[in-house]
């Protein structure tokens, strides 16, 4: 009766030694493999730096090359605008030396122009004068010569004739042709009167006769350069008349430049 009351207790007992013995077996045996699974993890964290590592290096090596690569295009289009402008630039030069080249232009053919009226101007002179206005007038005579002046003027073409002076001045090289016509009455003086260039006599017209009215003439062509100037002198001790009549008259006009 005691031993089948002690021998479930005893099975009891064996059970639970049982137990601990596989707990302590599993114990050590997971005592004993720890250390090598503790490196094994280690290693294997390490390997995972590193490939993540390299993943980050390869990663940001080909963000860079593709931000170089951008950099590249936006140089490129950079470059590429540069030229552009460049082109541009060019053809506004262009543009802007074509413009300067038509204006040069334009103003060698308005100067040509200017120098084509002016000669037209200056190859367009003669003039026509007498010697007093309105009234009859006697003039002289004079112990010296004394230059005539024309006050009457009918045609001063070219404005080359001065009608306060008695004076006309060549405009232009060229020739020119002048004639003039002296009117006085006879007397014991006579009617003359001589052409000068520059103050140099060229030819006289000249009548003396003791009564009635005498006239003389005479004419001239003469080359004379710009600015010469050319007029009539009464010639000394000579007597001269003109009347509303027009008898005493100097005229002159170019025949061609030179």
């Amino acid at each position: 009766m005691k031993i089948a009351l002690f021998l479930p207790l005893l099975l009891v007992v064996c059970s639970v030694c049982s137990v601990e013995t596989e707990q302590t077996e599993a114990l050590a045996l997971q005592q004993s493999f720890s250390p090598d699974v503790h490196a094994a993890l280690r290693e294997m964290i390490a390997s995972l730096e590193r490939l993540e590592l390299k993943f980050l290096k390869n990663d940001n090596a080909a963000k860079f090359e593709r931000q170089e690569a951008e950099i590249e295009k936006l140089k490129k289009q950079l470059k590429d605008h540069d030229t552009k402008l460049e082109g541009q630039e060019t053809e506004t030069n262009k543009l802007k030396k074509q413009l300067k080249d038509h204006d040069t232009k334009l103003e060698g053919q308005e100067t040509e122009t200017n120098k084509l009226k002016k000669q037209l101007e200056v190859s367009q002179v003669a003039f026509s004068a007498s010697l007093v206005v309105d009234s009859a007038k006697h003039f002289g005579p004079f112990n010296i010569f004394t230059t005539l002046v024309f006050s009457h003027v009918v045609t001063n073409i070219g404005n080359a004739y001065n009608q306060h002076t008695g004076i006309f001045t060549a405009p232009v090289k060229g020739a020119y042709h002048f004639e003039w016509y002296i009117g006085g009455h006879g007397g014991n003086e006579g009617s003359g009167a001589v052409l000068l260039k520059n103050g140099a006599r060229i030819f006289i017209s000249y009548e003396h006769q003791t009564s009635g009215y005498v006239k003389s003439s005479n004419g001239a062509t003469l080359l004379l350069e710009r600015g010469d100037q050319v007029f009539v002198q009464q010639w000394a001790h000579t007597k001269i008349f003109d009347d509303e009549n027009r008898h005493t008259t100097f005229s002159g006009h170019l025949l061609f430049t030179v």
